[in-house]
């Protein structure tokens, strides 16, 4: 059994994530997944002891799944110490019904599937952050560089002549040839 306090010291973007660092009581930092409702200096815990031991019980802890009421929601559900389900901005996952001879939970996911898993995964209670991430419109090839980190590829039709073997618009090169000059589409 442990319960382990920590204190959200900063909040960072990781690509299309929003992370938070955390600092523990007794000095060292670790990073979580950001929960709808965490805010900077907000004291969290990681517990699994039943709720009874809890102090209070805001979004952003990390408890074990059969310890949460009938219909609450969670995300980041923590199978084998890897984050399985639920990790998309703004979705979460909710308790459907309880096995308790089996200490089996039936949850709902954010995709409308049911999943029966064990009790004794952890799971971060709350909403994943930026509910409206899924409204975004990319304006431009170095708005995805900036977010994602994908950089935009120019066609090879789109290019010259002298730049690649499919340059210069006109799409007559019979066979099509790689960038290479290998032919690309043989039987085609």
């Amino acid at each position: 059994m442990y319960e382990k306090l920590s204190v959200v010291t900063s909040l960072f973007r990781s690509k299309k994530k929003i992370l938070t660092l955390l600092k523990h009581l007794t000095g060292f930092f670790y990073i979580k997944p950001l929960v709808c409702g965490v805010f900077l200096n907000q004291l969290v815990f990681s517990s699994n002891l039943p709720n009874q031991r809890w102090y209070y019980s805001n979004p952003g802890n990390s408890v074990l799944l059969r310890f949460l009421p009938k219909y609450s929601i969670f995300c980041n559900i923590f199978i084998h110490n890897y984050r399985k389900y639920s990790l998309s901005n703004g979705t979460f996952s909710q308790i459907l019904d309880f096995f308790v001879d089996f200490n089996l939970v039936k949850i709902i996911l954010p995709s409308k599937q049911t999943r029966i898993i064990s009790g004794w995964n952890f799971v971060l209670t709350g909403r994943n952050s930026q509910v409206d991430f899924k409204y975004i419109r990319v304006g431009k090839a170095g708005t995805n560089r900036l977010l994602i980190g994908k950089k935009p590829k120019v066609r090879g039709v789109a290019r010259n002549p002298v730049d690649h073997p499919h340059g210069g618009r006109t799409k007559t090169n019979q066979p099509e040839v790689s960038i290479w000059g290998w032919v690309a589409k043989k039987n085609k």
